[in-house]
């Protein structure tokens, strides 16, 4: 459970200034992931890349949804 003061110190991050940098970086990863061509050798190994691609790009995406979260329901 986030206590009351990781909410505020969560919150103290995303309104800084310098959280725009964070989710500049963040979207560049997501770009780099996505450009990464998925095609393997076998139908099946082009599957589960193009699965474990997205995969890691939603995963980024809960985590920064899961900050705005907590914030909101301060």
């Amino acid at each position: 459970m986030i206590t009351q003061g990781e909410k505020s110190q969560i919150k103290q991050l995303l309104q800084d200034p310098k959280w725009q940098t964070v989710e500049r970086v963040v979207e560049l990863v997501i770009e780099r992931i996505k450009d990464n061509s998925p095609l393997r050798e076998t139908n099946d190994e082009t599957l589960r890349e193009f699965l474990l691609q997205e995969g890691q790009v939603r995963g980024i995406r809960i985590f920064i949804k899961e900050l705005y979260e907590i914030v909101q329901s301060e």
